[in-house]
């Protein structure tokens, strides 16, 4: 035993010598400036490129086994074919590493590595070919030795990771890097200039100081400026974790193509990455970028086998008007100055690969408040679902202001006036074959919200309770239905577009009932032409994509009823008096001794065939007249013919003085025709006119021949 002692004594002793000797005579003996040759070949040999060595290749080793390396200028020249700037190359580089620690405790003492004045040129030709394809493809293992090391690396995972050293580094020095990428093709060109890593001592599981600058220099797209990045990160190779809080990413960029010429962008957040548990997350994330500042938490785990995913976000108040100012696209003036003045949101998110789910949704513009959820399942085909509320919207409030009429031109001088004025320009049609419905994008719409708002003002018109749900499905897309309270009655309509074929369907049903036509008007148009309560129904059908096709191709029909109203534009009194006075010859009736056509009813059916609408049942009653009517509108060619027949059930006299016949009880046709916006009214009254002078010159014939012939002739002539 006491042999075997000293037999391993010796050992020990031997190898410490040997050990000595080499860290002595070793830097003494071997020069590694002597192998610049060899190495250089070397390189050639494995790549075909050339690599110079300018400056002295300084290697030293000391106790207790540990190796310094200090190189100077090296440069590696670019492919075969690439001409200019070499592919790399660097001012200089120094390494230290103590392999004693990895030999008695499987760890890695890595001194501070400075690499300075590191260019790296990245380049494709006109060819389409890189100038580091060909270091690539050399590294590239083949298929079998690729298998081969896929099997391994599969069946000693876990070994590796329970036998990988631990590895410490005193910091990272890079500075003054560059690296430039040129395209022959497009002759685009992007640059990273000025580039500085600095990383205070790594170690194996504890904090260190990260921070990384560089300046950005691009012609596609055309912009300049800097990026930085700091934090306070831990790594554990060991355990795969990487911990980086106080990260903050600041992206400071001018440019032509940038909303408002320039962009100052920082993310900052605290993030966590455990490879082991297979989860992210990122605490205290925000996102800030012209005028806008989005905060929020984010989790995700199973990033390997099946990603998961939820957080919140939330968006600070900001003027969507300021931000479009920002970003260069100023938002045209509209009738109310605050209008876009302030907004902000939040939400709630979930999902995996194939889905996202948004709960506690809510944002707010203005006096708008929305509140509600959406759903997206399937990125690769889309359904859509959403059940949203709004307090109120109202987009009278978002209207444009009414466009400022330019001053009148100052008068022209005497020059002015004898040239030659130039032809005015025709102002541009809208063209109404402009497609409405995007075919391809309903067809592969997929479906089904629904959105309730408390208040909603269009055009002055008012709603309440709106209820819109809408479906979309397989090129079929509904709305079905929106429901409202409308001016003391209800609305009911559903619509249903298809564009499964070539051309797009639609059919409209809708159901209106007990509304105040003359409240509506007031609204929308500020005085009430019309009154009444209406109740119209209606089903209509159409095809095509574009405003003529669609009017053409109208099918349907509908009916009406509308009760205790009047219509003012219709004067049908006035219109009888005015008739009669110009048949007679006598002066026109005062304007203002009747200013409505006013009915206790209204009713009627239509039919739509071709965009023209008819009409043969049309009646009305009041106290004063009887109505009915028959005729149609082409809508096409905007275009109306109707007539009514009136029957009188009073005197058009006012009182004795008035002008006016009694036609009480005749029946008197009225027309209504000509262009939708140049329609005219006449009353033909000559008819009751002709017959009344009739009845006069009968009534005198007969009152002669009963003088000069006696009461047996009485009545005898009759016309």
């Amino acid at each position: 035993m006491k042999k075997l002692l000293k037999i391993l004594l010796w050992i020990a002793v031997s190898l410490v010598l040997v050990i000595v000797l080499a860290v002595i005579l070793l830097p003494v003996l071997v020069d590694p400036n002597d192998y610049k040759d060899e190495i250089t070949q070397q390189v050639y040999n494995k790549t075909g490129r050339t690599l110079t060595i300018e400056g002295d290749i300084d290697l030293g080793i000391s106790l207790p086994l540990s190796v310094s390396l200090d190189l100077g200028k090296v440069e590696l020249s670019n492919a075969e074919g690439f001409t200019g700037k070499p592919f790399a190359r660097m001012q200089s580089a120094s390494l230290f590493v103590s392999i004693w620690p990895l030999v008695q405790e499987n760890r890695l003492d890595v001194g501070e590595i400075k690499l300075i004045g590191m260019e790296l040129n990245l380049i494709k030709n006109k060819q389409g070919q890189t100038n580091w394809a060909d270091l690539a493809s050399s590294s590239e293992p083949t298929q079998s030795n690729a298998a081969s090391g896929q099997t391994t690396a599969q069946t000693s995972d876990s070994k590796k990771t329970t036998e990988m050293p631990e590895i410490n580094i005193a910091g990272l020095n890079i500075s003054d890097a560059q690296i430039n990428w040129f395209d022959e093709q497009t002759n685009e060109q992007f640059n990273l200039s000025k580039t500085n890593i600095n990383i205070s001592e790594l170690v194996e599981g504890k904090p260190f100081k990260l921070k990384l600058s560089t300046h950005i220099d691009s012609n596609a797209p055309a912009i300049k400026g800097d990026f930085t990045l700091s934090s306070s990160p831990t790594v554990s190779l060991s355990q795969r974790l990487f911990k980086l809080p106080g990260t903050l990413l600041t992206l400071d960029l001018t440019g032509k193509m940038l909303p408002g010429g320039a962009s100052k962008t920082t993310l900052g957040g605290d993030i966590i990455l455990d490879g082991k548990a297979e989860t992210l997350d990122i605490d205290k994330m925000k996102f800030t970028s012209y005028d806008m500042a989005i905060n929020g938490v984010f989790h995700a785990d199973k990033l390997n086998s099946a990603p998961q995913y939820n957080g919140q976000i939330s968006i600070d108040k900001f003027s969507p008007k300021k931000l479009a100012a920002a970003l260069g696209s100023a938002l045209p003036e509209m009738k109310q100055a605050k209008a876009l003045d302030i907004a902000d949101a939040k939400m709630t998110f979930k999902g995996d690969k194939n889905k996202l789910n948004i709960s506690s949704l809510e944002a707010n513009l203005d006096d708008i408040s929305l509140k509600g959820s959406f759903a997206m399942q399937n990125f690769q085909a889309p359904h859509y679902g959403f059940d949203l509320t709004l307090n109120q919207l109202n987009l009278d409030y978002y209207a444009l202001a009414d466009t400022v009429q330019a001053a009148p031109a100052p008068a022209a001088s005497t020059a002015d006036k004898s040239a030659k004025k130039a032809p005015a320009a025709k102002p541009k049609k809208s063209s109404s074959a402009a497609p409405i419905f995007p075919v391809e994008a309903l067809r592969q719409l997929n479906l089904d919200g629904k959105l309730t708002i408390a208040q909603f003002i269009a055009g002055g018109a008012k709603m309440s309770n709106v209820v819109i749900v809408l479906k979309g499905k397989n090129g079929i897309v509904q709305l079905a239905p929106l429901k409202a309270s409308l001016y003391q009655g209800s609305i009911n309509l559903n619509s249903r577009i298809d564009v499964r074929g070539n051309t797009p369907k639609l059919k409209i049903t809708n159901d209106l009932k007990n509304v105040q036509i003359g409240d509506l008007l007031q609204d929308t148009s500020g005085s009430q032409e019309f009154t009444g309560t209406a109740n119209i129904s209606s089903n209509i059908t159409t095809s095509g994509n574009d405003k003529d096709r669609l009017v053409k191709n109208t099918n349907g029909s509908g009916e009406l009823l509308i009760t205790d109203g009047h219509i003012k534009k219709l004067d049908i009194i006035t219109t009888l008096r005015k008739a009669q006075a110009l048949y007679r010859g006598s002066a026109a009736p005062s304007s203002d001794q009747e200013k409505n056509t006013k009915f206790s009813e209204l009713k009627g059916t239509f039919n739509i065939k071709n965009g023209v609408l008819h009409n043969n049942d049309l009646a009305s009653s009041s106290p004063v007249m009887k109505v009915t009517g028959k005729g149609y509108a082409d809508f096409p060619k905007e275009y109306l013919d109707y007539t009514l027949n009136i029957k009188l059930l009073n005197s058009l006299k006012i009182d004795d003085k008035s002008q006016g016949t009694d036609f009480k009880g005749k029946e008197i046709p009225y027309t209504i025709k000509g262009k939708f916006s140049q329609l005219s009214e006449e009353a033909n009254i000559s008819k009751v006119l002709e017959q009344e002078v009739k009845k006069k010159v009968e009534k005198e014939i007969n009152k002669k021949l009963e003088e000069q012939l006696g009461e047996k002739f009485k009545g005898l002539l009759k016309f």
